[in-house]
């Protein structure tokens, strides 16, 4: 059973350049059940880092997990500690990152060859804090799809005594092509994850990779113990204010309005002088996904974050709320 009380229903995966501590507060302003995730944290920066406390900063986030990238079992134990000091929920293993940057350091998918590390890895986290500690991994390695490699390798992993696990519904391929291409290329298989459930039915499988609407995860997570979902957020995070009602059972949708834009601008107001402005608006600026006519507003926004004008830049988010809903009346 897991230790916490949290569901997984919706989860949003972790994202190198997105979820940031800014975008993951934008996130819990627009949904309160989503389950979070911080980027991969080396487990080197979480140890040695001048800066880790504002990498691993957790601002009331929770429900929220810290994604660790490591195989050095002592100092993933420590990791662990950690991440319980800093009021996270989970920490999590990666196990499904291909990059070749997370290949040199053996750590990502490429650990996949090795379940017996990958294993005690986990045993050493558990073991040196309460904290939950959980998984991400894909469904295998290469070109070719192999249930029975990805059994063998759950069957070793759930000796550890984890039970929540995150499955990338792909295998990665580690030579050849990019990570952008691993998030494609390799063919989605979502019957591996049913199957292996069958097998390990006390276990959690959330199930991540090509769910690319609310709707299909919607559908999916009936299916499923959760969703996670990574490029649909990125592309679109106002999205999230309709999760709460379509997988939670809240009676009301969090539509875009005058009150979310003034509360984010309230967190980061306090944090100007301590990181740039771009970095604290680029996840407001998705606000415009998909509307038509908006590359005015968007290069006025722009010039503002150059001459660092937060107020007139609060201004004309609050404008571009009011045009949409006279757009929408209209």
């Amino acid at each position: 059973m897991s230790k916490d009380k949290y569901s997984r229903k919706f989860c949003v995966a972790p994202m190198m350049g997105y979820t940031t501590p800014h975008a993951r507060k934008l996130y819990r302003i627009l949904s309160q059940k989503t389950f979070l995730f911080t980027e991969m944290i080396a487990a080197s920066t979480m140890l040695h880092s001048k800066t880790k406390d504002l990498i691993i900063e957790n601002d009331l986030q929770n429900p929220i997990a810290l994604q660790v990238g490591g195989s050095n079992i002592n100092d993933l134990g420590i990791c662990a500690k950690i991440a319980k000091s800093y009021n996270y929920d989970e920490i999590n293993l990666n196990v499904g990152c291909p990059s070749k940057a997370v290949q040199k350091g053996s750590f990502g998918a490429c650990l996949m060859q090795d379940k017996k590390l990958v294993r005690a890895c986990l045993e050493t986290m558990q073991n040196a804090s309460d904290i939950e500690v959980t998984m991400k991994c894909r469904i295998g390695l290469g070109n070719d799809l192999n249930y029975d490699y990805f059994s063998a390798f759950i069957d070793e992993i759930v000796q550890s005594g984890i039970n929540i696990i995150y499955v990338h519904a792909r295998n990665a391929i580690l030579n050849g092509i990019s990570p952008k291409g691993n998030r494609s290329i390799p063919r989605l298989n979502y019957e591996f994850v049913t199957k292996i459930k069958k097998e390990h039915p006390h276990v959690q499988f959330i199930l991540n990779g090509g769910i690319d609407s609310l709707d299909k995860a919607y559908a999916l997570s009936k299916e499923h113990d959760g969703v996670m979902l990574g490029r649909l957020i990125q592309n679109n995070p106002f999205c999230l204010g309709k999760v709460d009602k379509l997988f939670f059972s809240f009676k009301s949708e969090k539509n875009l309005n005058k009150k979310i834009i003034l509360d984010y601008f309230n967190y980061i107001k306090p944090k100007i002088g301590n990181d740039s402005i771009f970095r604290l608006l680029s996840p407001l600026l998705q606000i415009f996904f998909g509307i038509p006519d908006s590359k005015k507003l968007k290069t006025e926004i722009h010039q503002q974050i150059k001459d660092q004008e937060i107020d007139n830049l609060e201004s004309l988010f609050l404008q571009f709320i009011n045009l949409q809903k006279k757009a929408i009346l209209s």
